[in-house]
Formats: structure tokens, C-alpha cells, sequence
């Protein structure tokens, strides 16, 4: 692992942003993935964009914009980012225990 940053490799919460050099756009989403952890992951760029967060290992990805949705969307991680979803429908049904029940009553 020369080169990266601890940053890289550790959850980090509030206004921070790791920057690094990468030889080409495989490498970047390689680096990118390669943490134990996948709350959040943003992609700035043209064309492509949506085929490198297509490919990035997070609960939320953000094109060309930070993460987040509308207030429908559930708060969502991967990895080792948390369990379950928060908010939204999706959210609700992880502290609902479904039940199927079938046959006649008499």
C-alpha cells in the first residue's frame, strides 16, 4: 500500500476530502473500493461518470453532486458502514417483522 493515505482506510466523518493521484480510472475505483468501509462515495466528471459510480462499493453515491436523495431516499451504508437503512420506507421495514399467513379460520 505505498502511497496511501491513512485517510484511505478510516472512516472519517465531517468536511474532509482525500485527494490522490491515480494512473488511470481502474486504479481510481480499485483505490477507491479497497477499504472495509462504504458509507458515501461522490464522482465529479463527464461521460463517464455514471459507469465509475456504477462501480464504486458505497450505500450512497453522489454524481456530480454530494450524496443524498430526495427525502424519500434511505441514509444507507456498506461494508462495515453500518447495518440496515435509515429513513424512508426501505428503513422502516428493517424493524417490521413480516408475517405470511395462509389457510381458512372457522
Amino acid at each position: 500500500m505505498t502511497g496511501d493515505m491513512l485517510m484511505e482506510h478510516s472512516e472519517t466523518f465531517g468536511p474532509v476530502v482525500a485527494m490522490g493521484r491515480y494512473s488511470d480510472i481502474k486504479e481510481a475505483i480499485s483505490r477507491a473500493n479497497n477499504s472495509t468501509y462504504g458509507l458515501g462515495a461522490v464522482v465529479f466528471g463527464g461521460k463517464d461518470a455514471q459507469g465509475v459510480a456504477d462501480q464504486l462499493e458505497a450505500g450512497m453515491v453522489g454524481i456530480n453532486q454530494g450524496v443524498g436523495g430526495s427525502g424519500d431516499a434511505p441514509w444507507v451504508g456498506a461494508k462495515q458502514s453500518g447495518f440496515g437503512f435509515h429513513g424512508s420506507l426501505d428503513g422502516h421495514r428493517q424493524f417490521a417483522q413480516v408475517r405470511v399467513m395462509s389457510g381458512l379460520s372457522l
